[in-house]
């Protein structure tokens, strides 16, 4: 029986195609979902945070742009450990065994 998608699942998910900040990580969620999952503040920090606690993504601080009036923004990666479960998620995603 499919079980529905997590926002920590759909992160990884995301992250397979390449680091990203929260509101491009955001827009990629969505847009792989044809708009079923939409992430908001209070919703991505919380899982991103797990997913770093868990060993799954680490982030880093970019170097400060005149875009952002001289502020860093933080990406998110996968680690090693991060790789292996996001192509779970893809696996299942694929198979139908998790659904959005």
């Amino acid at each position: 029986m499919p079980t529905a998608l997590t926002p920590q699942a759909a992160l990884l998910r995301v992250l397979i195609t390449g680091e990203g900040y929260a509101l491009d990580l955001m827009r990629r969620i969505s847009e792989w979902t044809n708009g079923k999952m939409l992430l908001d503040d209070q919703t991505f920090y919380p899982a991103m945070r797990a997913l770093e606690t868990h060993g799954l993504v680490e982030s880093y601080m970019s170097e400060p742009t005149g875009q952002r009036g001289g502020q860093p923004r933080r990406y998110y990666k996968l680690t090693a450990a991060g790789q292996k479960a996001a192509l779970e998620v893809l696996t299942a995603s694929l198979t139908g065994q998790v659904v959005f």
